[in-house]
């Protein structure tokens, strides 16, 4: 198995638990690394072989930019599940998120989520 990584994709999306984070939408960075045999892709040099992750990155966005949600596990939740549906030949898909700057008393640069989904 290879893995293929999506490194730093970045949003500025109306997500967040507070109402003012939804009206003024806060700065998140997603990574995603996949599980998936490449072999046949190095081989053929055809993108019918391979991931697409400019599909993966327009699912990722579409999420992001969508229905406002109070809680990072949840938009977590929504691109795992997502890529793991579009991506039938992965095997194992790890998802970190960030939200920069989160609205918290002491300085932080982000807080960060991450889980992995193994397909069964």
């Amino acid at each position: 198995m290879d893995r293929l990584s999506i490194r730093n994709l970045r949003f500025r999306a109306p997500h967040g638990y507070f109402a003012f984070e939804r009206e003024t939408g806060n700065t998140f960075s997603v990574d995603v690394h996949f599980k998936v045999a490449l072999q046949e892709a190095g081989q053929t040099d055809d993108l019918d072989h391979t991931l697409d992750y400019s599909t993966a990155c327009t699912l990722i966005a579409e999420i992001m930019q969508g229905e406002p949600v109070r809680l990072i596990e949840r938009l977590l939740q929504r691109i795992g599940e997502s890529l793991l549906g579009a991506f039938p030949d992965v095997a194992e898909i790890t998802v970190n998120l960030r939200k920069h700057q989160p609205p918290i008393a002491q300085e932080c640069e982000y807080v960060e989520i991450s889980r992995t989904w193994h397909r069964s």
